[in-house]
């Protein structure tokens, strides 16, 4: 089953960063881990974003033989209500 979520993207073009979110959909069962992740809000206040105090999350992605890091807008508890809400309601379609 597909979620959405909305990942941080950071594009660095030399003399400017450019910081936004932008939709995706990933597979909910690659997923290995949701954590809370602080580590951009440092980033996010040095680059002055208006996104410096909002919460965002660690989610690692299962890719076969490799895992990737996405860094996801809202909270851990945010992000896994959102795969509990889903998999409920399916569950009432099977």
């Amino acid at each position: 089953m597909l979620i959405k979520i909305k990942r941080l993207l950071v594009e660095n073009e030399g003399y400017k960063t450019n910081v936004s979110l932008q939709e995706m959909y990933i597979n909910s069962s690659n997923i290995i881990s949701i954590s809370n992740y602080t580590g951009a809000e440092n980033f996010l206040l040095r680059e002055k974003s208006e996104l410096s105090q909002e919460s965002f999350s660690l989610i690692k992605i299962n890719e076969g033989d490799s895992t990737d890091n996405i860094i996801a807008f809202g909270t851990a508890e945010q992000i896994y209500s959102q795969l509990n809400t889903q998999h409920e309601s399916r569950l009432l379609h099977d």
